[in-house]
């Protein structure tokens, strides 16, 4: 799934602002009070407070008491060639906060009902990260997991904030790598790291932006998703990858919601994603009150022909859907 720059909308950032159901004073606020602050930047003398690959756990931690009505566990599922940490967050429904739903005639009243979850990964391919406040901004960030906590009623949530914290903090507008050892250059893309069709184009040089690495799973970031899939895979009802659409405005198509398959040119579930075309668009009037669209279409007719990607990869272990 892809975002552009999003426009920064500072109703949600004044006075009062909704997180799920608890007005919160001020997110800004909060953050000041509770965040820590990492690096600065100044926008028209407001501070916006990016998240930081160095206390991402941290960070995290800090910003849980924003939604008193979900459960969110923050743990350190891996650690990269830099020391940086990889941040699962797990969150489900408060149970004094559960809604009343429906028994099925077969169970009792009382039995606990397993949800299915929703894995959601942000920024394994890094490149324009930091253009998308959703993604990168702790204000923009909160805001966006409001969006996320609305459907804990019906599903829990597993959610990598920040897949490749290394590739964010290299100095190269152009970067779109982590930055393991290799052989030439460094960095591997994680994105064309999965063991799926893997470097088909049999791209050798480590100095590509869409380096593969030597083998599949290679790169302990890649590995942590593969072991996520594997020990929840009866449980994960979709896996959506989230991630900025090019380096800058200048370069960038416009949002697109892809699917499987980027290795090939032929395709067995379209119905199922084009169906969705009609349903995104009309969430997206509903909430912007705006005619807004989004392409929906294959990784392979969006960027050509691809391999090694996420969401190829999350198709081969059986999941009903990926994005």
């Amino acid at each position: 799934m892809l975002f552009s720059d999003m426009a920064k909308t500072d109703g949600h950032i004044r006075g009062y602002a909704r997180i799920g159901t608890t007005a919160v004073p001020s997110i800004k606020q909060h953050l000041r009070t509770t965040t820590n602050k990492g690096k600065l930047r100044n926008t028209n003398d407001e501070p916006y407070y990016y998240l930081d690959p160095y206390s991402i756990h941290r960070q995290l931690i800090r910003i849980i008491p924003a939604f008193p009505n979900a459960n969110i566990s923050v743990e350190v599922i891996g650690r990269t060639v830099e020391y940086n940490d990889i941040v699962l967050l797990k969150i489900t429904e408060r149970k004094d906060n559960a809604r009343y739903r429906a028994v099925d005639e077969t169970k009792y009243a009382d039995d606990v009902l397993q949800k299915k979850i929703i894995f959601i990964v942000h920024g394994l391919s890094i490149m324009g990260f930091k253009n998308i406040p959703c993604l990168d901004e702790s204000p923009y960030f909160i805001q966006l997991l409001s969006y996320y906590f609305e459907h804990l009623d019906k599903f829990d949530i597993f959610l990598i904030p920040l897949a490749n914290p290394d590739g964010l903090n290299y100095p190269d507008f152009f970067w779109n790598k982590n930055v393991s050892p290799q052989k030439a250059c460094p960095g591997v893309a994680l994105d064309r790291n999965f063991d799926v069709a893997w470097n088909s184009s049999r791209l050798l040089s480590s100095c590509s932006q869409h380096y593969p690495g030597l083998v599949p799973f290679s790169e302990v970031e890649t590995q942590v998703i593969r072991k996520i899939f594997y020990h929840y895979n009866h449980k994960i009802i979709a896996y959506i990858h989230v991630h900025a659409g090019g380096h800058s405005e200048s370069t960038f198509r416009g949002e697109a919601v892809l699917y499987p398959k980027g290795y090939t040119d032929v395709q067995e579930d379209d119905d199922l994603y084009i169906d969705l075309k009609g349903e995104i668009d009309e969430a997206m009037r509903n909430a912007s009150f705006r005619v807004m669209s989004v392409t929906v279409d294959t990784l392979q007719s969006w960027y050509g022909t691809i391999s090694g990607s996420s969401v190829d990869y999350a198709s081969t272990v059986l999941l009903p859907l990926f994005l």
